[in-house]
């Protein structure tokens, strides 16, 4: 009775942030303003999704703690902490942006916080799947988790250029952990998976977006989550490889890219997997295709472990397929935030192509036209 007491009160905080988004967002000062390059979108926007999703997490852990509904103190606390303190990172960044080096500096912090709270996260092992099992000593395995921590939450933060995008992937992994954790691991990870999704509708209606307190604090949790499942021998490396393979792929395509062009590896442009998508697909198509593609990896390797290794091969034939043969021109057409017809787009794009292929000045004189 009491679970059910508190995941109520979880989910009716995340609803009434969300119907009260434009009002919260404009008294915390946390709202994105549209600029007519990247940011098309039609009005200034609250950035409140992420704090909808982890204060209602943080109810329930805090009552999840309080009443012993769940044994486990060490566990709770460590996500009661890093959800805090990693969406706090976030918030501050919302308000005034804060540079690269200090957000991963602050990852790193929380990081170390967990792994003194709760030592069991740092395993022994690293548990392959398909292949034995590898000794590693602790120093390296928490050096390790480090670097991909960082590196995933890094990843679903550039990833987050599309209405629904994120908060379906947030919904995603957290059911993937749901199916696989402990008691304490699939109860936060249900949770989360239920908030996530009362935020999905706002933010695809363009409502509100995550704000890097989202995309930081909960990818940060599901982290967290992950770990503790792998730590429990529940989950193999595969498995996490399979989940955050698009996000992290694109991450790394992009840093590798833009360092290239000359330009900043953090640099914002319009040429992420979604928009090569949306240039292949279209908008809607394009982000039903994304997250299938996430969806179904994901739930295979969670409930069939041994198929993992297949999914990773499928996954990076199915990205480099839309991340290379897409043309750049076409890629960079596509906008994440506009508002833009779908068909008069397709339609533009094809007048296009035929131009710089034919470059025929008839064919352009027609288009003029």
């Amino acid at each position: 009775m009491l679970a059910i007491f508190l995941s109520s009160v979880a989910v009716a905080t995340a609803v009434l942030i969300c119907l009260n988004a434009e009002t919260i967002g404009r008294r915390l000062g946390v709202m994105d303003h549209p600029d007519d390059e990247r940011k098309t979108h039609a009005k200034e926007t609250p950035l409140v999704g992420g704090m909808a999703i982890l204060l209602a997490l943080l109810i329930w852990l805090s009552g999840a703690l309080l009443s012993g509904e769940l044994q486990d103190t060490r566990a709770l606390a460590v996500l009661m902490l890093c959800a805090a303190g990693v969406g706090l990172v976030g918030f501050a960044d919302d308000q005034t942006p804060i540079t690269p080096l200090s957000r991963i500096l602050s990852l790193c912090v929380y990081l170390a916080v967990a792994f003194v709270v709760d030592p069991r996260l740092i395993a022994e092992t690293l548990n392959w799947g398909s292949f034995e099992p590898a000794a590693l000593p602790a120093w390296a395995f928490c050096g390790l988790l480090a670097l991909t921590t960082v590196g995933i939450v890094n990843a679903v933060n550039m990833a987050d250029g599309q209405n629904g995008l994120v908060p379906s992937m947030f919904v995603i992994w957290s059911l993937c952990l749901m199916l696989v954790g402990d008691a304490v691991v699939s109860q936060t990870a249900l949770m989360l998976a239920v908030v996530s999704f009362v935020v999905l509708p706002f933010n695809l209606r363009g409502r509100l977006f995550l704000g890097d307190c989202g995309s930081y604090g909960v990818t940060f949790v599901l982290g967290l989550l992950a770990m503790m499942a792998y730590a429990q021998g529940r989950i193999s490396v595969e498995t996490v490889t399979v989940w955050f393979f698009i996000p992290v792929m694109d991450c790394l395509r992009l840093i590798i890219t833009r360092r290239l062009q000359g330009r900043s590896p953090v640099a914002p442009d319009n040429d992420h997997f979604h928009h090569r998508l949306q240039a292949k697909l279209g908008r809607s198509y394009g982000l039903v295709a994304y997250i299938l593609s996430v969806a179904v990896s994901s739930f295979i390797a969670a409930l069939a472990p041994r198929f993992a290794l297949v999914c990773l091969i499928v996954l990076t034939a199915i990205y480099f397929s839309f991340a290379w043969l897409t043309d750049a021109p076409a890629a960079k057409a596509a906008d994440a935030g506009g508002e833009e017809d779908l068909l008069t787009r397709d339609v533009e794009e094809s007048l296009t192509n035929v131009v710089s292929i034919t470059g025929s000045e008839k064919v352009q004189a027609r288009e003029r036209a």
